[in-house]
């Protein structure tokens, strides 16, 4: 990701991930970015 790019982002997210895959499509991040928020809020309520 470039420095400029960095700058103008509210925040960034990185999503920890092993073997051979060296990156994920906008999908597929969004995905579990957004499966993760739900999971820890529904962790929250109990």
């Amino acid at each position: 990701m470039s420095r400029l790019t960095k700058e103008n982002c509210d925040f960034c997210v990185k999503i920890p991930m092993q073997g051979k895959i060296s990156s994920l499509n906008a999908s597929v991040s969004a995905g579990i970015v957004i499966y993760e928020v739900v999971k820890s809020r529904k962790m929250l309520q109990r």
